[in-house]
């Protein structure tokens, strides 16, 4: 047995010692008790785990060039990343914070060398901020507030350096919200007690938008996990709203969609669509997420390019090949027809392994119609290589992306400088439930949570707590702005702490019956 084997089963030691107590999922304990509805994943922040003691194992190379977007204690996760359409240099990370009720909020003006780190809706959020950037400048920010009983929604007009007060779109039992932006639009979609909803608001240039629509409920639409997205067509843009039912146990499920065809009209949105089945429940466990476990994830773009693929809809998701083995696919159908009909689905990771690949996200670069998926991928973890003797439960991160609309793939790429492990990180809900990306201008840009410390700059060390790492994948159609040089990392921005409040750990296996 090498040094690092005999570490990694030091710790494996350490980590059996530790004692481990569980309480329900659905409720917040404490005199702030929040009840919750069944099958919700997003707007609970369970409790972190006991993470295993520092600097046993010491940083390896990095096998992929990578940059710390976080260098923060504790963990981050459910990651989204956006670029400004009108200054590719500028991106926009966001994530969870386990430790505070904000929503972590880093800026970066040279393409991702360096980051300005702080906090957004600083002492007041709960979780689950996504993030959409149109074409006037705008970066607009979804996420669920502290008492998690709203939808809120703050706007940026100054690359994502400060934030407006919230706007409110949605009040009561609320959980996993999506923002999408049209071509004079943004909308933004959440569950509410069960059922998903919309509204939309038309924006007419930098900062000027709202008010929001009346609240749509979208016909036959129980379920939840799904996304949004904005096409081509008047009012803004068509919408189409996806998601999955049932949202618990551990599947199958049936993935559906509605359509609004008049965008901002008065239409609203028509009946519902069978997208696609999946293996994959609402609450499926797979040995790289043992502690959170995954859903379909589905996510969706609508090209609005005018290019040869304009109007051609594009939805990921991810299977399993036999229902409960583990063996964990993304797919991708399309639809040419508004969503009434979709194509036969076409595999998107490229490995020849029974590993699991799991949170999948989907982005079009508006530039040259160039699709790009990234994905958490454990095609490399045979037991023998990874961070122990396990198979299947460590992770990387990979990206590819098609010039043919869907129909073909390019070798998939790994983005990630090294393994991580969600059970090492200590933290409550994993790698997290989405991991949201953007492309533009010859560029897939991509954020994921990762405890590798592949580069040595995690404050927590190696395989403990997660930081966010960002690496780009480049696009083919189109000639991107060079990365600059990276220079010296930003100081960070000060980062007020508010007092955690206190929240459950995640349910303990076996898998509770499917909830209604």
């Amino acid at each position: 047995m090498n040094t690092r084997l005999r570490l990694i089963a030091l710790a494996a030691v350490f980590a059996f010692l530790t004692p481990t107590t569980f309480t329900l999922h659905a409720r917040m304990p404490g005199p702030e008790a929040i009840d919750v509805p069944d099958g919700t994943r997003k707007c609970i922040k369970p409790k972190s785990r006991a993470p295993l003691p520092n600097d046993l194992l010491a940083p390896l190379t990095c096998v992929e060039p990578v940059v710390n977007v976080s260098v923060r204690p504790a963990n981050e996760s459910e990651s989204f990343v956006v670029v400004n359409p009108t200054n590719t240099n500028n991106l926009v990370a966001f994530s969870n914070l386990d430790t505070a009720n904000s929503i972590f909020r880093a800026y970066s003006t040279d393409a991702g060398a360096s980051w300005t780190r702080g906090t957004v809706a600083t002492g007041v959020a709960c979780c689950d901020g996504q993030a959409a950037w149109d074409t006037f400048g705008n970066l607009f920010l979804v996420y669920i507030n502290s008492s998690v009983n709203q939808i809120n929604v703050i706007l940026s007009t100054d690359g994502g350096v400060t934030f407006s007060a919230p706007v409110t779109a949605g009040t009561g039992s609320v959980d996993q919200p999506s923002i999408a932006v049209g071509n004079g639009s943004v909308w933004v979609d959440w569950n509410s007690s069960g059922s998903m909803v919309a509204r939309g608001a038309p924006v007419t240039g930098l900062g000027a938008w709202g008010p929001f629509n009346a609240l749509q409920t979208i016909p036959s639409a129980t379920g939840s996990f799904g996304g949004i997205a904005v096409g081509p067509g008047p009012g803004g843009g068509k919408v189409i709203v996806t998601y999955q039912s049932p949202t618990g146990g551990q599947g199958p499920a049936t993935i559906y969609a509605n359509v609004d065809a008049d965008g901002l009209g008065a239409g609203g949105f028509g009946a519902r669509i069978t997208v696609s089945t999946t293996n994959v429940g609402g609450f499926d466990y797979i040995p790289a997420q043992n502690e959170r476990s995954i859903d379909a994830e589905a996510g969706l773009v609508w090209d609005a390019t005018g290019g040869p693929f304009n109007n051609r809809i594009y939805l990921v998701y991810t299977d399993e090949t036999v229902n409960e083995n583990n063996d964990t696919d993304i797919l991708m159908r399309t639809s040419t027809d508004d969503g009434a009909t979709w194509s036969a689905p076409v595999r998107v990771n490229d490995d020849a392994t029974t590993n699991s690949q799991f949170l999948p996200y989907v982005a079009l670069d508006p530039t040259t119609g160039t699709v790009g998926v990234g994905f958490h991928d454990c095609r490399n973890d045979d037991g023998v290589n990874g961070t122990n003797n396990i198979p299947n439960d460590d992770a990387e991160y990979y990206g590819t992306f098609s010039t043919d609309g869907g129909v073909t793939w390019a070798p998939n790429m790994r983005l990630s400088g090294g393994f991580s492990n969600a059970t090492d990180s200590g933290n409550g809900i994993d790698y997290g439930d989405y991991v949201g990306q953007s492309a533009l201008a010859g560029k897939l840009y991509t954020v994921w949570a990762d405890n590798a410390n592949c580069d040595g700059t995690n404050p927590d060390g190696t395989l403990h707590a997660f930081d966010l790492y960002t690496n780009t994948l480049m696009l083919p159609g189109a000639s991107p702005t060079p990365t600059p040089t990276a220079t010296a990392t930003a100081t960070p921005t000060a980062t007020p702490t508010s007092t955690p409040r206190a929240t459950p750990t995640p349910r303990p296996r076996p898998t509770p019956p499917p909830r209604p």
